[in-house]
């Protein structure tokens, strides 16, 4: 059975699910793969009449219960180069989603191979790696801590974050009174300016407004 989600070359569109394959200045000119993936498949069960509480849980133990499986993406095969724009089209539940956060490490595959040769920053959901009670400032050293960068390796970054992200004193309060347009101005600042060899970016940019969308698109391009 085909996957639904058609792999298609295309130019950067804020309301697709978007892959960027950065290159090093050491690489460039290499064509080897970035991520390569070869008949993955990601499965999951699904209980259709899940217990409301943990009282409905334990009364209808050891009874039979309806689970339905469902197939998010099947038999998927792609290479991406390095250096290389690369889109995921579909409609609504098409498995975009599903094969970014495989390539981003969040889950795995049920079946198949996927190689992934680089660092990954990924932006696919509003608010994903902030710590809410954490400031935006003490968040972006959080994010860089992640992906492994040291703290002077963040002292030399964090300036250009704070500038591109352009929410002002907020970057001082907790990120949990962020408004959704701030999430984002956030997260795609600390995503673009960490040095990723691999950008995974969904549609999570179309949160913003359209000057900022534009503002993405150019970054994206001069990287």
């Amino acid at each position: 059975m085909a996957c639904p989600c058609r792999l298609l070359h295309s130019d950067f569109c804020s309301r697709l699910a978007v892959l960027r394959a950065a290159v090093n200045a050491t690489e460039r000119g290499h064509v080897n793969s970035i991520i390569s993936a070869h008949d993955v498949s990601k499965h999951y069960r699904i209980h259709r009449d899940p217990p409301g509480s943990l009282k409905e849980a334990v009364v209808r133990r050891g009874r039979n219960r309806t689970i339905r499986d469902f197939w998010a993406l099947k038999d998927v095969s792609l290479e991406i180069k390095r250096g290389s724009f690369f889109g995921l089209i579909g409609h609504n539940g098409s498995g975009k989603t599903t094969l970014l956060k495989l390539m981003a490490g969040i889950h795995e595959p049920t079946s198949g191979q996927l190689a992934v040769n680089g660092r990954v920053s990924a932006l696919l959901e509003l608010g994903s790696g902030f710590h809410p009670e954490l400031s935006g400032r003490e968040n972006i050293y959080l994010n860089g801590a992640i992906l492994g960068l040291s703290r002077k390796e963040m002292n030399l970054a964090v300036d250009g974050i704070i500038e591109f992200s352009d929410i002002g004193d907020f970057i001082d309060a907790p990120v949990k009174i962020l408004s959704s347009g701030m999430y984002v101005r956030l997260g795609f600042a600390v995503a673009v300016h960490v040095a990723p060899e691999i950008l995974l970016i969904d549609e999570v940019i179309a949160v913003g407004d359209e000057a900022f969308q534009r503002k993405c698109l150019e970054h994206l391009y001069e990287l």
